[in-house]
């Protein structure tokens, strides 16, 4: 907890020690809020200083009745704080008397909350992009994860290798419904996404999905695969294929240096996702360069391949000055010991706790169950025929602690989200899935355990509903039927 011994303080005579709740239309709910006696009618900043005692993304706000003083360690800091007086400025526009005095002392338990769009299935232009991230900015969201490449499309741009554009980028349908599709951005434009995000005191981390889930790339490039199929075409359909990139052909090593050329040259964060998941092996099996390669290197069996080809990718990417991170397969054998990886598969998380703690592996946590937002939010909604329902009670459910001692979770660095394509065509269909789900996890990833509550979230996301429409034009309500229908 932030500890409220501050010069500032002395401007609210009667105090209370207590947090309550609802006073304050937050969300995430603050970490500390203590209320004075008497309402202001002003938010304007009236006072800010340097608070070097404060963590990096902390912040006290002192709501007095003449104006708001702020108090922040850095810049980062600073961005939340003026968040959460954006959201506190919605709420004095309905509440004409005032809102309390207070002192709010914020700061999130976990330095990794992100959200992941799929723009390798379906493309969304650069302001869309923006768009998302002005919505995660406005709950302290810090992480925009940009899944680049799949089996139905690639869309980073590596000018060495020109039909990534002109055929990976490339699909002639999704699922049957005939509509064409392509995209891939410049090198520009993504520079100016990260110019943005950097401004809203968030990371872009880019995925380049290695060896597997790039149809798209075998497609253009066969050459770098294991028996590559004749004539094969980037997929039009959900589901994985079993084209796996051959870590010894020639050109691969090449290939991924100008990859990671170019995303060292546009993005300055210090990872880049590698994926690594739903990645069979059964081609690298019956593949003798891959038998080769295995003796040569001592391998006894394709797990042991695995775990060398992403060595091999980690020392590649240290030479551009980057780290990976991996969708955790619940095989901890396969990862380096000091890795970063992500749990996803269903009812699998408590576990992969554990093991990746045993393993020395930093987790981020994004179970399917609460975290797959891609997923349909309530019963009626179109579930393909196999999707499970993620409802919004059930996301708020998620306990990112999982009941256990800080001994045995330290390794957790966050909460993530995901937002898989395949049925989100439009930026409609992407935010409509993503909130208010996303409002919900925000809050498990930033508020501490003891001021989570279901009752207190819904009474502030009525309101939230009516924020976020005026900010960014979208509704935050959710009925059996209002969301658009997929093509």
């Amino acid at each position: 907890m932030i500890k409220l011994k501050r010069t500032w303080c002395a401007v609210l005579l009667g105090l209370t020690s207590s947090i309550s709740l609802a006073q304050f239309q937050i969300i995430p709910e603050p970490a500390d809020v203590q209320l004075g006696q008497g309402k202001t009618k002003s938010l304007n900043v009236i006072g800010e200083k340097i608070n070097s005692s404060l963590n990096n993304e902390a912040y006290i706000i002192t709501l007095t009745p003449k104006g708001s003083l702020l108090e922040y360690a850095t810049p980062a800091g600073k961005k939340f704080a003026e968040v959460s007086l954006a959201q506190l400025a919605a709420q004095l526009k309905n509440s004409p008397e005032g809102i309390p005095i207070a002192v709010i002392a914020d700061q999130p338990q976990y330095p990794w909350r992100g959200m992941m769009i799929d723009v390798a299935r379906h493309y969304l232009p650069l302001a869309d992009l923006k768009l998302i991230a002005d919505t995660m900015h406005y709950y302290k969201l810090n992480k925009l994860h940009l899944h680049l490449t799949d089996n139905q499309g690639w869309r980073l741009p590596v000018p060495a290798y020109p039909k990534l554009q002109t055929i990976s980028s490339k699909r002639d349908e999704m699922e049957g419904n005939k509509i064409p599709t392509e995209g891939i951005y410049t090198k520009a434009e993504l520079k100016e996404l990260v110019k943005y995000c950097k401004a809203r005191n968030i990371e872009i981390i880019p995925e380049i999905d290695v060896p597997g889930h790039n149809q798209a790339l075998a497609a253009a490039y066969p050459e770098f695969f294991c028996d590559p199929e004749p004539g094969l075409k980037v997929r039009t359909t959900i589901g994985n294929s079993n084209n796996l990139i051959c870590p010894s052909a020639k050109g691969v090593s090449e290939f991924y240096q100008h990859v990671f050329a170019e995303i060292r040259d546009i993005f300055p964060s210090p990872f880049v996702h590698l994926g690594g998941d739903e990645a069979p092996t059964d081609k690298w099996h019956k593949c003798p360069q891959c038998a080769s390669w295995r003796k040569d290197n001592n391998l006894p069996n394709e797990a042991a391949q695995m775990a060398f080809f992403f060595d091999k990718m980690n020392t590649l990417l240290g030479k551009y000055g980057k780290k990976p991170l991996f969708w955790y397969e619940n095989d901890a054998s396969i990862y380096h010991p000091g890795y970063t990886v992500f749990t996803w598969r269903i009812n699998s998380a408590r576990k992969a706790v554990e093991h990746t703690k045993k393993a020395n592996l930093n987790l981020i946590l994004a179970p399917s169950e609460h975290c797959y937002f891609d997923f349909p939010q309530l019963p009626s909604h179109d579930k393909r025929g196999w999707m499970p329902v993620t409802t919004l009670e059930k996301t708020y459910q998620f306990d990112p602690t999982y009941g256990l001692p800080i001994d045995q979770r330290d390794h957790i660095k966050g909460v993530h989200c995901a937002l898989w394509a395949e049925y989100l065509p439009t930026i409609d269909h992407v935010l409509y899935r993503a909130y208010p789900r996303a409002i919900a996890l925000a809050e498990k990833a930033w508020s501490p355990k003891k001021v989570w509550s279901w009752e207190n979230f819904q009474t502030k996301l009525h309101e939230h509903n009516t924020f976020f429409l005026n900010r960014f034009g979208h509704s935050l309500e959710r009925t059996n039927t209002n969301e658009k229908p997929f093509k």
